[in-house]
C-alpha cells in the first residue's frame, strides 16, 4: 500500500470513530424518527471520506493536528452527503444507486430524503460552530464554508445544471466552469477550512485555492470517464447516466486521449504551483495523483 492511502486509511478510521462517538452523542440527546435513521444511512454509506481527509491535510500543511478541525471534517461530510442525497433525487439525477445500495430516496421516500438533507446541512453548521476554539481564524474557516456551499459555490453549480440540462450550447469553458462550481467549491471548503481555521496566510490560501480548483476539476471529467468505461460492480452506482440524462460530458468536446492530456495539464499546473513548499506539498501532491487514475 502507498504512503498516500495509507495516511488515508487513517483519516478514514479516525474520521468514522469520531463520527459513531459523534452520533452516539445525539442519540443519547433524542432524535426524531426516520429522518435520523435516513441520516445515518446517508451519511455512513461506505465514502472515501476524502473531504474530511482534505480538512485533515489543510490543518497539517499548517503543522496543526487533524484533532483541531474534527468539527470541521464532519460538517464537510454532512454537506457532502446532503448534495448527494438531493442530486440522487429523481427531480435532479434520479439515481437509484449510491456506493452499491439504494440511494436515500428509494429507501426511505422522497420527502424523507429532503429532510434529511435538509438535516444534514443545518447539522454541518450546528455542528462546525459547537466549539470552544472560537478563534477569528476558525470562524473566517466557518465562512468559507458556508460561501463554498451556497449559491455562489456548489448550489450554484447545481442551479445552473438544472437550468441547462442539456446543455446544447455549452462550450468547454462553460462545463469546466459548472464542474469548479459543482465539484471544486467543496474541496476548498475542505481543504482551505482546515488551512484557515489553522491559521494560513493569503499565499498558502492561494496556493491551496489553486489546487482545490484543479483536483476538482479533474476529480469530475474522471467521473465522466468512468461513467462510460467503468461497471456497476466497480463504480458502486449507475453508469451510462450522463448519456441517458441527455447531459453534455468533456467526452463532448474531447476524445478520451484528449481529456487524459488536459488531466495532465491541470496535475502539472498544481506541482508547479507547489515548487517551493518542499516536503510540506507531499501528501497533497500524492493525493491529486491517485484521484486523478482512480477506478471508483
Amino acid at each position: 500500500m502507498s504512503k498516500i492511502k495509507e495516511k488515508l486509511k487513517g483519516y478514514k478510521e479516525y474520521f468514522e470513530s469520531e463520527l459513531e462517538k459523534y452520533f452516539a452523542k445525539l442519540e443519547k440527546k433524542g432524535t426524531k424518527q426516520p429522518v435520523f435513521d435516513a441520516i445515518k444511512y446517508s451519511v455512513q454509506n461506505g465514502g472515501k471520506r476524502i473531504r474530511p481527509a482534505l480538512v485533515f491535510m489543510g490543518a497539517e500543511f499548517m503543522n496543526h493536528d487533524k484533532s483541531e478541525v474534527i468539527n470541521l471534517a464532519f460538517a464537510m461530510e454532512f454537506i457532502h452527503s446532503y448534495s448527494l442525497v438531493h442530486d440522487d433525487l429523481p427531480c435532479m439525477d434520479n439515481d437509484t444507486l449510491r456506493r452499491g445500495k439504494p440511494t436515500t430516496h428509494v429507501k426511505y421516500g422522497e420527502g424523507m430524503a429532503v429532510l434529511a438533507g435538509d438535516a444534514l446541512l443545518n447539522l454541518a453548521f450546528e455542528t462546525a460552530l459547537d466549539t470552544e476554539n472560537m478563534t477569528p481564524e476558525y470562524v473566517k474557516a466557518v465562512k468559507y464554508i458556508a460561501d463554498m456551499a451556497g449559491m455562489f459555490g456548489m448550489i450554484g453549480g447545481q442551479c445552473i445544471d438544472i437550468r441547462d440540462n442539456s446543455k446544447a450550447d455549452m462550450s468547454l469553458d462553460d462545463l469546466i466552469e459548472l464542474y469548479y462550481l459543482k465539484t471544486s467549491k467543496l474541496i476548498l471548503a475542505s481543504l482551505l477550512s482546515g488551512a484557515i481555521a489553522s491559521g494560513a496566510n493569503a499565499e498558502e490560501i492561494e496556493v491551496l485555492e489553486l489546487y482545490a480548483r484543479n483536483v476538482g476539476i479533474v476529480f469530475q471529467i474522471v467521473d465522466d470517464i468512468l461513467d462510460v468505461t467503468s461497471t456497476e460492480e466497480v463504480l458502486g452506482k449507475n453508469i451510462n447516466s450522463d448519456i441517458e440524462n441527455g447531459k453534455v460530458t468533456s467526452l463532448d468536446f474531447m476524445s478520451l486521449d484528449n481529456v487524459q492530456q488536459y488531466i495532465n495539464d491541470l496535475s502539472q499546473q498544481v506541482v508547479d504551483k507547489f515548487a517551493s513548499y518542499g516536503d510540506r506539498a507531499n501528501a497533497l501532491l500524492a493525493l491529486s495523483e491517485l484521484l486523478k487514475t482512480r477506478k471508483n
